[in-house]
């Protein structure tokens, strides 16, 4: 197989999706104030390998009705301590012109904001500050939680539990889920609604169970847990992209398109041989041909680069687009496997959500779930991107725990917004297919004990309370 392969135009197909199956469903943490709310779940009800999960015609290419009306208030521009700021953006803002399209490679930079809390805080602020429109997430502070096995590896799919001191009950306040890395970011303002100045957290795996407490404001905990960690041979490992596939995508859908097939394929071909499935969400807008429409995780590359090929850019109208609807989407209706799988969403976009109309499930709520489901999120920013857009999509990277990446043009710079504090001193450029490449292999790596991160320098928790170990 090579590495690109002939795209195909097509201008409508008809396909059935079926959504049945087993159902793995999970609580999210937080209702859209960032108050937890336990009303809202995300769920898997299908079945993996089962194509489009759409009923009917599943047509790419037609007339839309460009979006015109004045949507309902459903965000606000906030600084992290909540205070309201001035929505200085139009409804109806125009995108920012990008950079002239051009046949060549598309390269890539990215940032790791979790690396420098203190300095994304600060970038967070300003672009607050300046009036940019978001859904409020507050996360002025933030406890990098790590667990790590007796052999010093990573602990995947470990259960991190806070429970409310002042409550007799037997659910946790707040579930989360740790990555490959074997970390989890715990977001107390969002995720227990400013309520506690001390947690008391269960780190479970499997049949043990370890209790330890921590204070508020510990910027990172490390827990170590007698079991191992890491994973001996093919790593399980789930990729999902997601596509803005509206108009103003369209200099650059083939090139990104080329650049999905070669990620997959260059991933499947790894000497760790990982047990891999890929899927992908592509979206437009309200009023366009279709809002979503999502290709289930399945383990048949050829299948899923067919599906692939059927991708066009269209509608869109305003600049905003559904960003909201396709990371919902993205979250319940692929069969993710869950339990001891490597779970990744690649978000390829250059625009920002529609953060002014009311939605059932807001980003925020999705970055949230993403915790809780140990689903980290590397978005990447395309040519147009402006400062909300970009605001959003690394909130989303720093929440999950992922990577932000953008699309570099050397001297020209970078698919960022016009306020961004990130230079060209921050990143290094690489071929776009290499570089996602290079962040999976990361994720890998560091179960397999290739490599592994520093252990936490500012972590002071109390001695562990209990370790209990269930005998079967």
């Amino acid at each position: 197989m090579t590495l690109l392969r002939t795209l195909t135009i097509v201008a409508a197909i008809a396909l059935v999706g079926v959504a049945c199956g087993s159902d793995s469903s999970v609580s999210s943490p937080i209702g859209d104030d960032g108050s937890p709310d336990t009303d809202v779940t995300v769920s898997s009800t299908v079945e993996a390998g089962r194509g489009w999960l759409e009923e009917g015609a599943l047509d790419w290419v037609g007339d839309s009705d460009e979006f015109a009306g004045d949507a309902a208030s459903g965000a606000v521009a906030m600084s992290d301590d909540g205070a309201d700021l001035a929505d200085e953006r139009s409804e109806d803002s125009i995108a920012p012109v990008p950079p002239s399209p051009d046949n060549t490679p598309l390269s890539a930079g990215s940032i790791d904001d979790g690396s420098d809390v203190s300095a994304y805080l600060e970038y967070r602020d300003r672009i607050l500050g300046a009036g940019v429109s978001v859904r409020p997430l507050v996360i002025t502070e933030s406890t990098l939680i790590t667990v790590v096995g007796n052999n010093g590896l990573p602990v995947l799919d470990a259960t991190v539990e806070f429970w409310d001191p002042t409550a007799d009950t037997d659910m946790p306040l707040v579930s989360l889920r740790t990555t490959a890395d074997g970390t989890v970011r715990f977001l107390p303002a969002a995720m227990t609604a400013d309520r506690f100045d001390r947690f008391d957290i269960d780190i479970v795996v499997g049949q043990v169970r370890q209790t330890i407490s921590f204070d508020r404001g510990e910027d990172e905990v490390a827990v170590e847990l007698p079991v191992a960690g890491g994973i001996d041979g093919s790593v399980p490992l789930d990729i999902h992209f997601v596509l803005d596939a509206t108009g103003s995508m369209g200099d650059e859908i083939a090139r990104l398109r080329d650049n999905m097939t070669s990620i997959a394929e260059q991933i499947a071909a790894l000497p760790s041989q990982p047990d891999v499935r890929f899927g992908m969400t592509v979206y437009r807008d309200v009023e366009d041909l279709f809002v979503t429409r999502t290709f289930d995780l399945t383990a048949e590359l050829d299948d899923f680069l067919d599906a692939l090929d059927l991708v066009s850019a269209e509608g869109g109208g305003d600049y905003p687009e559904a960003m909201d609807e396709a990371l919902a989407d993205a979250l319940d209706k692929p069969a993710w496997r869950r339990d001891g799988a490597v779970e990744l969403m690649i978000l390829i976009a250059d625009a920002p959500p529609q953060v002014g109309r009311q939605v059932e499930t807001p980003y925020t709520t999705s970055a949230l779930a993403a915790v809780a489901r140990g689903v980290k999120i590397f978005p990447v920013a395309a040519s147009g991107t402006d400062d909300q857009a970009e605001y959003v999509m690394r909130e989303l990277a720093f929440v999950s725990g992922g990577r932000f990446v953008f699309l570099s043009y050397g001297v020209d710079g970078a698919a960022t917004g016009d306020s961004t504090d990130i230079s060209p001193d921050d990143y290094d450029e690489l071929p776009l297919d290499q570089l996602v490449v290079k962040l999976v292999e990361d994720e890998l790596a560091a179960l397999a004990g290739e490599s592994v991160g520093s252990e936490p320098s500012t972590t002071t928790i109390d001695p562990v309370q209990t370790t209990t170990t269930i005998e079967q």
